[in-house]
């Protein structure tokens, strides 16, 4: 059987139960995670997520990247238009031993500066090799994104793939002093 096959032999067995109605727009969760695209951290193995709790933003390193703020922007925006009152948190989720840890050697300084949508220069402040000061940067980065709600809870995790342990590394419901 091919991978395809496979694939769609698991879907039936997902249709079988499933209940035959349209999800909501809002999670039940009311939360957005930002996470690594990486086969090894499945927010719904490694958090027990399930179908329809939480809005899950797949990409190299789970960086905040100028391609996140732009779908963020979008998922306020279909709210808006759907006169959707969320409470929403959003979720920055790093590992331990990823794969964008190996683009902060200095050979790949041009490669990473555009992955992440920064200058070379700024390489530096996005901690490619430390993923707990990774998810600090990038909390911050939300925190200053002018199209972010300054009272918008955001929450920072770091995943170890050795243990399968999670471990918060920065909370904040308020926005940073500057």
């Amino acid at each position: 059987m091919t991978v395809t096959g496979e694939l769609l032999k698991r879907n039936q067995a997902h249709a079988e139960h499933h209940p035959g109605r349209a999800s909501s727009l809002v999670p039940s969760l009311q939360t957005v995670l930002v996470t690594c695209c990486d086969h090894r951290v499945d927010p719904a193995h490694v958090l027990g997520l399930r179908l329809d709790e939480a809005v899950v933003i797949r990409n190299e390193g789970g960086r905040v990247t100028p391609d996140v703020v732009r779908t963020l922007t979008t998922l306020a925006t279909v709210a808006l238009v759907e006169n959707l009152d969320l409470d929403v948190e959003i979720v920055v989720m790093h590992h331990t031993d990823c794969g964008t840890s190996r683009l902060a050697r200095p050979e790949h300084a041009a490669l990473a500066a555009q992955i992440f949508g920064v200058s070379e220069d700024e390489l530096d402040a996005k901690h490619l090799a430390d993923p707990t000061a990774a998810v600090r940067a990038d909390l911050q980065v939300l925190r200053h994104t002018p199209l972010i709600p300054a009272d918008l809870r955001l929450t920072g995790l770091v995943y170890d793939v050795a243990t399968g342990t999670v471990n918060r590394v920065g909370e904040s419901a308020e926005p940073a002093a500057d």
